[in-house]
């Protein structure tokens, strides 16, 4: 299953029982192809809007479409297929760096593309410096002779797992967040050549970090006041250009 047309939320809202949070009156479409970000300050509803759009949440109100039909009518399994998610709590597995990659058993590992994948998400020197490369083992609660990846290295490893899936819509919830200034900014330059072929959404508390978007959404309070190129806000002088 590919997406090569679009993706749209039309009207969407959601709200949580026992919760004053609501996602309100969301509409917009991501093309094929096409990277978009998402800003507002945390707790906007940013990291909501992107679980709705991977299906992990479904909306109270609204229609979530894929090429035309609700997302609802195609298999779950391959409309997950579609999403190669990094979310803000990166689980490791008490598993090798190369299993954990590509989320499988060793013998079923393609292990030039698990290069491929460390070498974009820029965790490739990293792991060829360890005495067991890729085969290294992680969690050292679980075993004593395990690697403990720092918070930036977990980060991109969760990358390199997204990648690896190799799904048509890239999902980026505060990638940078835990990297230091000179990783954000190889971030970024890799941006390009890792999304290429992919619609992606990159989602950020920091709006210097989404200037390389083609579309930018601002969310405050559950709901989108701004939209457009960051040359667009930045001259609509409105809260994206305040806050920037």
């Amino acid at each position: 299953m590919s997406m090569e047309n679009i993706l749209e939320l039309q009207h969407v809202s959601k709200t949580f029982p026992k919760s004053n949070f609501t996602l309100e009156d969301v509409t917009f479409s991501l093309p094929y192809g096409a990277i978009m970000g998402f800003v507002g300050e945390n707790g906007a509803g940013k990291t909501t809007l992107i679980k709705l759009m991977c299906g992990l949440y479904d909306p109270t109100e609204g229609k979530i479409l894929l090429n035309g039909k609700s997302v609802n009518s195609y298999n779950r399994d391959e409309y997950f297929s579609l999403f190669g998610a990094v979310f803000q709590d990166v689980s490791v597995l008490p598993v090798t760096i190369a299993e954990n990659v590509a989320g499988a058993e060793i013998d079923n590992i393609d292990m030039d593309r698990v290069h491929d994948c460390l070498k974009k998400a820029g965790l490739y020197d990293k792991v060829m410096s360890l005495p067991e490369k890729e085969n290294t083992r992680l969690v050292k609660s679980v075993f004593e002779n395990a690697t403990e990846l720092s918070g930036g290295q977990t980060q991109k490893l969760a990358l390199a797992r997204a990648l690896y899936k190799g799904g048509s819509v890239l999902l980026l919830d505060e990638p940078t967040a835990a990297l230091d200034p000179i990783a954000e900014q190889q971030m970024y330059l890799n941006y390009a050549d890792f999304s290429k072929g992919k619609s992606s959404v990159f989602i950020s508390h920091r709006l210097a970090s989404t200037r390389f978007c083609d579309r930018i959404i601002m969310i405050e309070n559950g709901a989108m006041i701004e939209e457009g190129t960051h040359s667009e806000l930045m001259k609509y002088g409105g809260k994206y250009a305040e806050l920037y």
